[in-house]
């Protein structure tokens, strides 16, 4: 018996979890979902890319991209989005999408990370959830 309720609890927890998604596979984030200039700055540049894993927890709801403390894109579970940026230090960030509505904006979350970026170079980051949250980090997923 202890065994059946231990394997429960396992598949439980992992029904909690999202999984990561290939760049190749993910879909992008529709222009009307991207608030972030998607224009080649007239200077050095390098880019970032951040893709959201795919899973149920939170698939209801969009999360919001922060690109220096501003609301770049809304993000669904398996997409994809591009931010074309002048060489230098960022912070890229997700949070509660605050134009969703019921449990989608249950609270102020918002976590941020450094992104420094060299002109050409391209930074990835994946955004990724379990039964603690949500969060985003640096990735290497291609």
């Amino acid at each position: 018996m202890k065994f059946i309720v231990g394997a429960l609890a396992l598949v439980a927890l992992a029904g909690c979890s999202t999984s990561p998604v290939p760049l190749s596979q993910a879909k992008l984030v529709p222009k009307e979902r991207v608030f972030a200039t998607q224009a080649q700055p007239a200077v050095p540049f390098g880019t970032i890319v951040v893709a959201r894993d795919t899973g149920t927890l939170g698939g209801g709801c969009y999360l919001a991209i922060y690109l220096d403390g501003d609301v770049a894109a809304r993000i669904d579970t398996g997409e994809v989005v591009r931010f074309k940026v002048p060489a230098g230090d960022h912070l890229i960030g997700m949070g509660i999408d605050k134009q969703g509505g019921g449990l989608c904006s249950f609270t102020d979350m918002l976590k941020e990370q450094s992104a420094p970026v060299k002109s050409g170079q391209v930074r990835l980051f994946r955004v990724s959830g379990d039964q603690a949250g949500f969060d985003i980090r640096p990735s290497s997923i291609k």
